[in-house]
């Protein structure tokens, strides 16, 4: 590899963790309304509540990362919610372990699904 190329890469992966702690932040929102708002929370709607503001993550990631946004998201999802959510600020550490995996899985699969969705979406106005 190139000089120029691991700087890229460097950069792109620094960015990625500096967005993940924006994310966790955005994270602990989202399953704190969600399981406030449940007269008796369960992880399946926990998880779906999550995956809409997943959704939006993955908008984004897929709107400013052009050259890796699945590997953005699972770089983000991964540092967000185990580095930062448990190691730096323990934020996570209450929630179960099922949530947790949920949790980081949410992300680089909403991150699919809004590329396909944005794919889909280019493909219909092309035609």
């Amino acid at each position: 590899m190139s000089a120029a190329s691991n700087i890229v890469i460097i950069k792109h992966s620094s960015l990625w963790i500096v967005f993940s702690y924006f994310y966790l932040s955005g994270l602990n929102m989202a399953l704190t309304l969600s399981i406030d708002s449940q007269q008796d929370p369960d992880i399946t709607m926990t998880l779906l509540h999550v995956f809409l503001f997943n959704c939006l993550a993955g908008h984004l990631i897929t709107k400013y990362e052009k050259s890796w946004p699945q590997l953005a998201s699972v770089v983000i999802a991964l540092c967000g919610v185990i580095g930062f959510g448990h190691y730096f600020t323990g934020s996570l550490g209450e929630y179960s372990d099922e949530l947790n995996v949920g949790l980081v899985l949410l992300l680089p699969f909403a991150t699919f699904v809004v590329k396909k969705l944005k794919q889909y979406a280019e493909e219909k106005a092309a035609s």
